[in-house]
């Protein structure tokens, strides 16, 4: 029997059978793998915590037929700063759909892994608008790193199927007002964003809404803000405006 051993991050769970889970992590060495855990639901509560979302750790498992068997599991760290943290929790929560939906199984991502770790830690460390901002560069990174490129050829209106930030409007174009171009425009020519101290946090939340309906149209991927922030509050005010 071959045990296989990586470093990597529990990002969804689910349960099985009478006392199973099976964790997908998102491993350094080997991408996205989900892993079957068995009887941890009736071990000890420490033992079910290094199993639970959000904790790295270090795993042992092999493979069995189609499926890979946890062996043995060493936690790293438990992020209880982002778990007890109300609104750091939430761009976290967001953050891992982001990885779940975009790396697929077996694809190795190790830049990737490296770019979630220094978010969570960028998260833990800062608060409010700055967590919103390092997520839309997060993004706008992936969008990048998918193959993908905005052009930026006007300021009024962004084409999400054109990939394009241009003048001249046609039933498929989003409007785009000066705040959000502003934005968006500094983001893809890397330059320092300066935000409205009163409105920045919802500016940037209408970007992220921008970039998600980007990557869901060119992957075929299901990403919503809504359903991690609390009842949807921050999304419902961006879209009002």
């Amino acid at each position: 029997m071959k045990f296989i051993k990586t470093r990597g991050l529990v990002i969804r769970k689910r349960d099985t059978g009478e006392a199973d889970r099976i964790i997908t992590v998102f491993s350094e060495n080997f991408g996205k793998i989900d892993l079957l855990v068995k009887g941890i639901r009736k071990s000890r509560k420490r033992d079910q915590s290094s199993a639970d979302l959000l904790t790295l750790s270090n795993f042992t498992f092999y493979k069995k037929g189609d499926n890979y068997i946890l062996s043995t599991i060493d936690s790293i760290d438990f992020f209880y700063d982002l778990k007890t943290n109300i609104e750091k929790l939430e761009i976290t929560s967001y953050i891992l759909s982001i990885v779940n939906e975009v790396i697929l199984p077996g694809e190795r991502k190790k830049e990737f892994f490296l770019r979630l770790k220094k978010a969570l830690d960028f998260i833990i460390e800062n608060d409010g608008y700055r967590n919103y901002l390092m997520t839309l560069k997060m993004m706008n990174w992936i969008i990048k790193n998918e193959g993908y490129q905005i052009t930026i050829d006007g300021e009024k209106y962004f084409s999400i199927s054109e990939s394009m930030i241009l003048n001249d409007s046609n039933e498929k174009v989003i409007p785009l007002k000066k705040e959000l171009f502003d934005i968006l425009s500094s983001i893809e020519k890397k330059e320092k964003i300066f935000l409205d101290s009163k409105n920045g946090k919802t500016d940037l939340i209408e970007a992220i809404l921008l970039y998600e309906k980007y990557l869901n149209y060119h992957l075929d991927i299901r990403l919503n803000l809504k359903k991690h922030l609390l009842e949807g509050t921050h999304v419902k005010h961006s879209e009002n405006n």
